[in-house]
C-alpha cells in the first residue's frame, strides 16, 4: 500500500463555497434601505440648513435693534434723534443707519443730538433678478426676487398702491438670509386711541418675511402676540421688538 502522504489526503483539500447571488427580493429590499438613510440624512441636514438661517435671522434682527434702540456700550439712532425738533418716528427707515445721514442733522456734542452713523454695517445681500450681483440696496417694488413668486410689492414689501413704507429703490437696507431686505415697521399713529410717539415707538418692531419670502405681519400693533397667546397674525415672520417683550399686552 503506498504512503499516504499530504498530497493524496483528500480530506486536507479545501473545499470550495457555494457564492450564492443576491435574490431580486434582497436587492430590493437593499435599495429601499439606502434610499430610507439618504432621505433621513436629506432631511437632517435640511433641517439643519433651516436653524441655522433661523439663528442668523434672529442675531441680526438683535444687531439692528441695538443699532436702533441703543445699548449698555452705546447710545443708538433713535436715542440720539428722538428729542430733536419735529422728530417723528412714523419716517424712520433701517437705511437711517447706514450711509451719511442724509436728512438728519450732524450730531451735536453740545445738546448731544443728531445724526453720528454710521450706526451698523451692511448686513445680507438681498437677491434681486434685477441686479446680478446681489447688493445691499432695497429692490424697487416691481423687482422680482429668484427664488419666490411676485414682486416684492405684491410680497407685502410695499403698500398695494406703492407706498414706500419700508424703503424705496436704491436706499441701503439689511438683508436676511433668505435674501430679502429687513423691515423696520412703526404703527401709524391713527392705530391707537391716544396718539403718542411714546406709543408708536413702544410696538415699533424688526421684521424679516421668513422662509416663506411674504412680508405677513401688520403695521399696526397686533403684530404683536394675540391674547391666545399665538403670532398667527403675522405668519412665519421673525418679529423682534425694539422696547417691549413679545407678549400680548393691550393698549
Amino acid at each position: 500500500m503506498p504512503p499516504r502522504g499530504r498530497g493524496n489526503d483528500r480530506s486536507a483539500r479545501p473545499r470550495a463555497r457555494r457564492v450564492r447571488g443576491f435574490t431580486l427580493f434582497e436587492l430590493s429590499l437593499v435599495v429601499a434601505i439606502l434610499a430610507a438613510v439618504a432621505g433621513m440624512v436629506v432631511v437632517s441636514f435640511g433641517d439643519i440648513e433651516d436653524q441655522a438661517e433661523l439663528t442668523v435671522a434672529r442675531t441680526t434682527l438683535q444687531e439692528l435693534r441695538g443699532s436702533l434702540a441703543g445699548s449698555a456700550g452705546a447710545p443708538g439712532l433713535i436715542q440720539d434723534l428722538k428729542f430733536l425738533p419735529g422728530f417723528d418716528p412714523a419716517v424712520l427707515r433701517l437705511s437711517d443707519l447706514f450711509g451719511n445721514g442724509a436728512g438728519y442733522p450732524p450730531f451735536d456734542p453740545a445738546t448731544q443730538r443728531g445724526w453720528r452713523g454710521p450706526y451698523a454695517q451692511g448686513g445680507g445681500a438681498i437677491q434681486n433678478e434685477s441686479r446680478p450681483e446681489p447688493p445691499t440696496v432695497f429692490p424697487a417694488a416691481a423687482h422680482l426676487h429668484p427664488r419666490f413668486t411676485g414682486s416684492f410689492q405684491a410680497r407685502g414689501f410695499y403698500g398695494s398702491s406703492g407706498e414706500a413704507w419700508y424703503g424705496q429703490d436704491e436706499d441701503l437696507a439689511c438683508g436676511d438670509p433668505w435674501g430679502n431686505p429687513i423691515v423696520l415697521q412703526v404703527p401709524p399713529v391713527a392705530v391707537f386711541g391716544s396718539p403718542s410717539v411714546e406709543k408708536q415707538l413702544k410696538y415699533a418692531r424688526l421684521v424679516s418675511a421668513g422662509a416663506d419670502g411674504v412680508l405677513d405681519a401688520p403695521r399696526d400693533r397686533t403684530a404683536g402676540r394675540l391674547a391666545d397667546g399665538t403670532a398667527s397674525a403675522r405668519g412665519d415672520d421673525l418679529v423682534l421688538f425694539l422696547y417691549r417683550t413679545d407678549a400680548y399686552e393691550p393698549e
